[in-house]
């Protein structure tokens, strides 16, 4: 405290300018300053007197301790006030040229930004199947303001890693980078947006590397069985289409051009999002680089649910794998978070499947009492911007008790219509709020939400806006939309054994 206050009495002194001071420390240390001039402090002199206080009345003591007659240590606990938002607001706004931003503030040095298209594999044509697939490996090639070097070299130099990732529905295009070096990072995100080449001599490797990792994407069953229910439930066009690149010969440097003028024009189209802004600076940085976009009229080829079909995959092994399916609900809708909700009902948990023994719910329940060996099943919800899939995803390490736990699992899901307790509803509420908030709290997946609902017509929310659309849910609403998911027509995917399967007009 003695120290403090000397301090504090010295603090007028240093103010009262360099006269006292001999020349040859003005001339020395001081530089130019005139031995008339007011001398600057470098220190607040109103805030150090501010705290001209005992410390214990700036700090206090709290003890820590475990138990009761434990060591208790003290630490020091300051009473300072915290400048930064604890929950970072979501500010939603749309350009004059009509492109949707999303800004995310928050107070990181490492920000992240997204792009997101409103297009997909949907959009593509037979002529174009895989097109998107091989932009994914050339996005940062030539354009008419970059070499293929530059467009490589300079993101990594501002600690940016550029990802270009095709949906049926939606594509993304995202990186994290310095606050400093965000403009630069989005010039280079969508530079093939408004000046693209694609010259046919650096099409090669990008068609290789779409071939391959196309190939080990397929490999994983679940994703060669979504791909094929897409095509049976839709019929081969618009969602139906491939997600994958399955070797097409026609593409080079016309059709990827034809692609992009066809597609990437249409600002109604596009959305920005940035974490780590403010509303202000997303939309400047959107529209510096956005500008010459114009409004179009893009809209996606029809998806209309058919059902009724089924496909069978062979494969090595014992154990089989199925997918049953029935339509589900826009992106974005009641119905489509009503849908999350009755997943949640059946088998939802933060594991990644509902496997025998590891967490008891209605669908490990069911499923157990009626096959001996290994098994999963679990809720499938999936919502694009004008249709969903909703249902079932169930394996059995031995294929002949396949159809066993897919039809237990089917009559859980229809159990629903009858009716839920005001006790499971709000499980299932409390645990699907759970999901949502640990979605947001992670960058990607507060980009891959925002931009989601901001191309669906719809403001982007925030994790609190949800929670409470979850809370508004009644029992009614979850009847309603179970009964119209068992009326639904179907289609049925197996993997692997399922030669004891029953066809798929046994399962309705």
């Amino acid at each position: 405290m003695f120290l403090a206050r000397q301090h504090a009495a010295l603090l007028p002194k240093q103010a009262a300018g360099l006269a006292s001071l001999p020349n040859a420390i003005l001339t020395r240390i001081a530089g130019r300053f005139k031995t008339e001039e007011e001398y600057t402090p470098h220190v607040n002199l109103e805030l150090e007197q501010k705290y001209d206080l005992p410390i214990h009345q700036l700090l206090t003591r709290m003890p820590v301790g475990s138990n009761e007659g434990a060591m208790v240590m003290e630490q020091y606990v300051g009473h300072v006030p915290c400048n930064g938002a604890l929950v970072p607001t979501v500010t939603g706004d749309r350009l004059s040229n009509g492109v949707a931003t999303v800004a995310v503030d928050s107070a990181s040095p490492i920000v992240h930004l997204g792009v997101y298209l409103g297009l997909g594999t949907r959009h593509e044509t037979k002529a174009s199947a895989g097109v998107l697939q091989v932009m994914k490996h050339a996005w940062l090639g030539t354009t008419t303001r970059r070499t293929l070097v530059g467009g490589a070299r300079e993101p990594i130099q501002c600690g940016a890693n550029i990802a270009f990732t095709p949906g049926r529905d939606v594509t993304s295009i995202t990186a994290s980078c310095p606050r400093d070096k965000a403009d630069l990072v989005l010039d280079h995100m969508v530079q093939n947006l408004i000046c693209p080449e694609f010259f046919n001599h650096e099409l090669h490797t990008p068609i290789a590397r779409a071939a391959q990792t196309s190939a080990a994407e397929l490999a994983n069953p679940l994703n060669r069985m979504l791909d094929q229910a897409h095509q049976l439930a839709y019929r081969g066009t618009g969602l139906g289409r491939s997600l994958y690149y399955a070797g097409n010969s026609g593409l080079d440097r016309d059709a990827c051009l034809d692609f992009a003028l066809e597609n990437f024009r249409d600002s109604n189209n596009i959305a920005v999002v940035g974490v780590g802004f403010d509303a202000d600076t997303v939309n400047v940085l959107a529209d510096e680089f956005l500008w010459s976009l114009e409004g179009g009229s893009v809209s996606s080829p029809p998806s209309a649910w058919t059902g009724m079909r089924e496909a069978h995959i062979e494969a090595p092994g014992a154990g089989g794998r199925a997918l049953f399916l029935s339509e589900g609900a826009p992106v974005g809708s009641k119905e489509a978070l009503t849908l999350d909700l009755i997943g949640y009902l059946v088998g939802g948990s933060s594991a990644p499947s509902v496997a025998r023994g590891a967490v008891q719910t209605k669908l490990a329940v069911a499923a157990g009492a009626v096959v001996g060996g290994p098994f999963t099943s679990e809720a499938v919800n999936i919502s694009y911007r004008d249709s969903g899939m909703f249902g079932l995803s169930v394996s059995a390490a031995n294929g002949a008790e396949l159809g066993d736990v897919l039809k237990s699992s089917i009559g859980v899901i229809r159990g629903v219509g009858q009716g839920v307790t005001d006790e499971e509803l709000q499980g299932a509420k409390n645990r699907l709020k759970l999901s949502v908030l640990n979605e947001r709290s992670s960058v990607s997946g507060v980009l891959n939400s925002t931009a989601t609902e901001a191309l669906a017509g719809g403001a982007a929310r925030s994790a609190g806006d949800v929670c409470a659309a979850i809370d508004a849910l009644t029992a009614e609403d979850v009847v309603a939309v179970a009964k119209k998911v068992a009326t639904s027509q179907p289609v049925l995917v197996t993997y692997g054994s399922a030669e004891d399967m029953p066809i798929q007009r046994e399962l309705i």
